[in-house]
């Protein structure tokens, strides 16, 4: 039984940064591919909860605290 890994450097690949930036933006919203993330609420103040409940593998994907709320009708960016 074998197994074989290989990757690539990404900063190879640094003048297609723009173009892969709106294609990934397009499948998020076409929902080909999900981001999975953890948002804990309540602004800097929960910033000590969020990173001991980031070290006791709480959060499911990327692990983010929100300090402000998006404005209404504002989208994130990729």
């Amino acid at each position: 039984m074998r197994i074989r890994m290989e990757g690539f450097v990404v900063f190879d690949f640094e003048k297609q940064y723009s173009e892969a930036r709106k294609e990934l933006a397009k499948w998020l919203v076409e929902g080909k591919i999900k981001r999975q993330e953890t948002v804990i609420k309540g602004g800097i103040t929960k910033m000590p909860e969020a990173l001991r409940a980031l070290y006791d593998g709480v959060n499911t994907g990327k692990m983010m605290v929100e300090v402000k709320a998006p404005a209404a009708g504002s989208r994130s960016k990729l």
